[in-house]
C-alpha cells in the first residue's frame, strides 16, 4: 500500500509539473508572451512555460483543438472560431495587444509598378472591370478591416479575390514581386516593407491606412482546463514583461528584442551568418520599425467583440454571433 501510495505521488507531481504549452504567432501580441520566457518572468512565477512553434495559424488552430498546446496567442478572429469549436475548451483570457486606432498599424500596400493603381478609389473601380486580387487571409481580423473598408466606401468585394496565406511574410513577398495587386499587412510588416531597400524594389504605395475603422486585438486563448492560477501566472509574468519594455529605451529595446522578433517575424534570417550589406540592409529597415505601445494584459472591449462576431457570422464563419460572457475566460 505504501509503495501505491508513492507511485501515485509520483505520478501526480509529474502531472502538476509539466509545462505550460504555448504557440506564438509572427504578431505582437506575441511579444509580451516571448520576452516573458526570454527575461525568465515565467519562471519568477514559479510556472514553466514552453514556446511551441508551429509553422502557421492553421497549425496553430488543429494543434490547440487536438490537445496538444495549452494556450496561443492570436487574432480575434481566430479566437472566436476557436471558442465556437471547442466551447467548452478555449476561452479568451485577455487581450496581449490593443493596436492604436490612428492609421498607424495596418496598411493596404500596392506595388504600382505591377498593379497600375494609385489609389484605393482606383482599385475599387478597376476591380470592377478586371480580377484583381488582394493578399489577406481569409477568416482572420485582416480580413475583417478590408471589409470594413470597402463597406465604408459602399464597395463589396469579392470574396473570391483574396488569395493571401496565413504566413504573412508570404504576402508580403507577394507584393515584392508582383504576384498581387495588393496585400493588408500589420506591423512590423509593413514599415520593413517601406523601408528595405534592394536594386529592383518596386514602388509602394499605402492606398489606405484604415484610419477611423476599430483595430481588433491580438489575445490570449487558454484552454479551461489550466487552472486559474495557471493563466493569472501566465497573464502576471505578461504583465511583467510589458513593464519591462515600457522601462527600455529604443536601443536597449532593439538589443533585446531584435532576435526575438527576427525569429518570428522573419524566420530563416540568420543575421549573424549574412553578408555585410545584407545585414546593413535589415539593420537600416529594423532601426525604421516604429516601437509599439504595449499595455498590460486585460480584458478585451465587448464592443469589438460583438463587432467581430457579428461580421463572422455574417460571412458563415460562425454558426451563430457569441455573447461577451461566453467567449471570455473567467476563473470561477
Amino acid at each position: 500500500m505504501k509503495t501505491v501510495s508513492l507511485l501515485f505521488l509520483a505520478v501526480s507531481v509529474g502531472v502538476l509539473a509539466a509545462p505550460v504549452r504555448i504557440s506564438l504567432p509572427p504578431s505582437l501580441g506575441a511579444l509580451p508572451v516571448a520576452m516573458a520566457q526570454k527575461l525568465d518572468l515565467f519562471g519568477e512565477e514559479g510556472l514553466e512555460v514552453q514556446l511551441m512553434p508551429l509553422p502557421s495559424q492553421r497549425d496553430r488552430i488543429l494543434a490547440f483543438q487536438a490537445g496538444q498546446i495549452d494556450a496561443v496567442v492570436t487574432d480575434l478572429t481566430t479566437a472566436l472560431l476557436l471558442v465556437a469549436a471547442q466551447p467548452k475548451e478555449a476561452a479568451i483570457a485577455a487581450a496581449l495587444y490593443l493596436p492604436p486606432q490612428d492609421g498607424s498599424h495596418l496598411a493596404l500596400i500596392t506595388p504600382v509598378n505591377f498593379s497600375r493603381v494609385h489609389s484605393l478609389e482606383e482599385l475599387m473601380e478597376a476591380m470592377k472591370t478586371r480580377r484583381i486580387q488582394i493578399a489577406v487571409p481569409r477568416q482572420s481580423d485582416l480580413e475583417f478591416m478590408l471589409d470594413q473598408l470597402f463597406q465604408q466606401h459602399g464597395f463589396s468585394f469579392p470574396a473570391e479575390l483574396a488569395v493571401g496565406q496565413d504566413n504573412l511574410l508570404v504576402n508580403a513577398t507577394w507584393i515584392l514581386f508582383g504576384m498581387t495587386a495588393a496585400a493588408v499587412l500589420p506591423q512590423p510588416y509593413v514599415d520593413y516593407l517601406l523601408h528595405y531597400e534592394f536594386e529592383g524594389k518596386p514602388t509602394l504605395l499605402v492606398l489606405s491606412d484604415f484610419a477611423g475603422l476599430p483595430v481588433p486585438p491580438d489575445v490570449l486563448v487558454v484552454r479551461r482546463t489550466l487552472s486559474p492560477g495557471t493563466v493569472e501566472k501566465i497573464l502576471s509574468a505578461s504583465g511583467a514583461a510589458v513593464a519591462r519594455i515600457q522601462g527600455m529605451t529604443k536601443e536597449e529595446l532593439i538589443a533585446l528584442a531584435m532576435p526575438i522578433a527576427i525569429d518570428l517575424f522573419f524566420p530563416g534570417v540568420n543575421l549573424a551568418e549574412a553578408n555585410p550589406e545584407d545585414r546593413a540592409r535589415v539593420e537600416a529597415a529594423v532601426a525604421a520599425l516604429r516601437i509599439p505601445n504595449f499595455t498590460k494584459p486585460c480584458p478585451p472591449d465587448p464592443a469589438i467583440v460583438e463587432l467581430v462576431s457579428a461580421w463572422a457570422k455574417s460571412k458563415g464563419y460562425l454558426p451563430r454571433n457569441l455573447s461577451y460572457a461566453e467567449v471570455l475566460w473567467s476563473s470561477q
